[in-house]
């Protein structure tokens, strides 16, 4: 888990994981991203008050996507591995499901489910979202709709996913799937196992989405202004040099077009003409298209 600033919903999370707890044994490893309010505080003592395993690493606030990246790293050995949100609620069974589905295994695997938007009091907004993850490993650099919430994986894909040696990622969960959809598989359960609460402080959400068309143009024209701190040739570059002797042809041709998009403008046409950019996401197909051509990803 990373945390920021998370006092307010954290108890229904934490109830939530530890409450998944059958016949294995959970460990919470969270790593802090600078926190002001007493989230830190929480955390340590709802380990004490119910004797559950709870490891708070204090860091500097660097945002969501590197934060969750050193946890990936840093976080000590086990058999499986899930990614938590500070303010939403997994369902009974979760973990459960993910193991059994999962299972014994030294292929990499990543589990994932579907889940339900809710409102800031878990009010169910929307009672399905994902269909179907991408399950293309080119396609997935660009367009993810699994949310890191939703996924579970083993120590053979944690393994994988260390290698990646990147400090600066769109997102965590698009490295995950990305990296299993490579090296082993994806397994998706259509049970709704999370409650993915909305509210105004949301780093990234699913409401992130959903927004009136006048602020969409405002926050890209501001994107324009100051370019993203990440870059999609770099990250594709760094997945290409790791994992080239598990790709086959065609993804080896991709990444490596993808690698060369920042060069030049007749690059990144290329990579526009490509049927993996022309997602039917609408605003978000837009975007990212957007961000290629002005070479902002």
């Amino acid at each position: 888990m990373s945390t920021y600033n998370g006092e307010k919903y954290i108890n229904q999370q934490l109830n939530s994981i530890f409450r998944n707890e059958r016949n294995y044994e959970i460990e919470l490893y969270v790593r802090d991203d600078g926190s002001k309010d007493r989230t830190i505080e929480y955390l340590r003592n709802y380990g004490i008050e119910h004797a559950v395993p709870i490891e708070v690493n204090e860091g500097e606030n660097v945002g969501s996507a590197e934060s969750f990246l050193m946890a990936l790293r840093e976080c000590p050995k086990a058999e499986y591995y899930a990614f938590c949100d500070q303010d939403d609620v997994w369902i009974d069974g979760k973990l459960s499901a993910a193991v059994e589905q999962i299972g014994i295994t030294n292929q990499p695997v990543l589990w994932c489910s579907d889940y339900q938007v809710t409102d800031s009091d878990l009010h169910v907004m929307i009672s399905s979202v994902l269909k179907q993850p991408v399950q293309d490993s080119v396609r997935a650099v660009f367009y993810n709709n699994v949310p890191g919430c939703t996924m579970v994986f083993n120590w053979a894909l944690m393994q994988e996913l260390r290698k990646v040696n990147i400090s600066n990622i769109r997102m965590h969960d698009i490295m995950a799937i990305n990296v299993a959809l490579i090296t082993g598989k994806v397994i998706f359960d259509k049970t709704p196992y999370v409650l993915y609460r909305q509210h105004g402080n949301n780093v990234l959400g699913y409401s992130h989405k959903k927004i009136q068309i006048g602020k969409w143009i405002k926050e890209k024209l501001e994107l324009i202004r100051n370019k993203e701190d990440y870059s999609t040739a770099e990250y594709a570059k760094t997945v290409l040099n790791v994992f080239e002797s598990q790709m086959n042809e065609n993804e080896k041709k991709e990444y490596k077009l993808i690698s060369n998009m920042n060069r030049s403008l007749i690059s990144r046409l290329k990579v526009l003409t490509k049927p993996y950019t022309k997602e039917e996401f609408g605003r978000t197909s837009i975007s990212i298209r957007c961000k290629i051509l002005l070479n902002l990803m």
